[in-house]
């Protein structure tokens, strides 16, 4: 069966003075693939800017623009539906990157010798899962912690983080045990904030495991960008001229028709 989902997405971020010359990156609108699409979707800025729509290695929609004249916010807000039928996944070849360690999941030394002490199971799926229990059992979930610049081995120092932290750990982990797996970021269905998960390539299919949850995924997850972890699939980058604070606001709701 499948889910038809309607999803909105709201980032504000705030200036404490005016700022020029804003370059900005967004990966904000969700694609379509076997197993999601997007039947409607939508990309409003502000102040209004044109932007261009590119794709990335990885596969993900790219919202590229600028906004020259000074301005103290820099808002978007994306509205849509989409269909998602996991049982229309199709095999893909994985790329081998997503097998080794890359800039955020890194294995420290304590957590070669953590990950040496398991007696993990020799079947990929169950070796999978059992992580999942591994991740929970180590990491609380303890928002304000850590940011967007948090490795999985400090992370895993810390023993706290949020999503993106555990989905991190889960990598290092699962990468250093043999499985090919890679980072997602998107939307699940309720509101409050975007999330992020794995997923883990097994018999050819790209199957979702949520490190943070404790679960496989199913229709209820949006996914947005995907890459070995999140310094190559950010919702929002950008450059622009002036030395000053931000603040951001994040809204997303997600509900099923």
């Amino acid at each position: 069966m499948s889910r038809r989902l309607d999803f909105f997405y709201d980032i504000l971020l705030e200036f404490d003075q005016p700022v020029r010359g804003h370059d900005f990156v967004l990966r904000c609108l969700p694609p379509s693939f076997p197993g999601q699409d997007i039947l409607d979707a939508s990309l409003t800025l502000e102040p209004y800017a044109h932007f261009a729509l590119q794709r990335d290695g990885f596969g993900n929609l790219l919202q590229l623009g600028r906004i020259e004249q000074p301005h103290d916010h820099f808002r978007y807000t994306v509205r849509g539906t989409a269909r998602i039928e996991l049982a229309l996944r199709q095999p893909e070849n994985a790329l081998p990157i997503f097998r080794y360690a890359s800039p955020f999941t890194g294995v420290s030394e304590s957590m070669g010798d953590f990950l040496n002490g398991l007696a993990l199971p020799d079947d990929p799926e169950d070796r999978a899962w059992a992580l999942v229990n591994v991740v929970q059992e180590h990491m609380a979930y303890t928002p304000g912690v850590t940011g967007v610049d948090t490795t999985a081995a400090q992370a895993f120092d810390a023993g706290m983080g949020v999503c993106q932290d555990f989905a991190h750990v889960y990598l290092a982990l699962a990468r250093a045990s043999g499985l090919t797996v890679r980072y997602v970021n998107g939307l699940t269905q309720g509101e409050g904030a975007s999330h992020a998960w794995c997923e883990v390539w097994l018999d050819g299919l790209w199957t979702g495991i949520d490190p943070t949850r404790g679960r496989w995924t199913d229709d209820s997850y949006i996914r947005f960008g995907v890459g070995r972890d999140f310094g190559d699939c950010p919702i929002e980058r950008g450059v622009f001229l002036g030395r000053i604070g931000q603040r951001q606001t994040v809204y997303m709701k997600v509900s099923q028709q």
